[in-house]
């Protein structure tokens, strides 16, 4: 297993925006709110900006995945709001990376949380996948 402290630091983080247009919507999900940015939509944004702090200091063939996340998605946006999704690292151990969450617009906090990652060998996690693949389809 690699050391994750040979490649990475507490502190680093990744931040960009997000207008939110109807894709990033409740109204996916929920016609009566198909203003409002969705839950999901935050998740998905968190997921990527943590992917964005880390992996492209991982050495070949190493990638992260996600293991679990938390938010709390506290007030709403409508469509046409810009939102910042931030995440932080604030600590390794052994092959799992922590993050910090937040999300704001121009009037405050939007949601926050924290999202576990592991790193793992990317050609290693195929050849699992592949195998659980075959086991389905042979019955198993």
């Amino acid at each position: 297993m690699i050391n994750l402290n040979d490649y990475l630091t507490p502190g680093f983080s990744h931040e960009f925006k997000v207008t939110v247009t109807s894709e990033e919507s409740v109204g996916n999900f929920s016609p009566k709110l198909d203003q409002l940015l969705a839950t999901s939509a935050c998740v998905k944004a968190f997921i990527r900006a943590a992917i964005e702090t880390t992996d492209k200091y991982l050495p070949e063939g190493y990638i992260t995945v996600g293991q679990s996340i938390e938010i709390s998605h506290e007030a709403p946006s409508y469509i046409g709001t810009t939102v910042n999704f931030k995440a932080t690292l604030y600590s390794i151990s052994g092959n799992k990376i922590y993050y910090e969450l937040v999300a704001w617009d121009h009037m405050g906090t939007v949601a926050t949380g924290k999202h576990t990652r592991a790193v793992v060998n990317w050609a290693l996690l195929m050849d699992g996948a592949r195998e659980r693949a075959y086991l389905q389809d042979q019955g198993f």
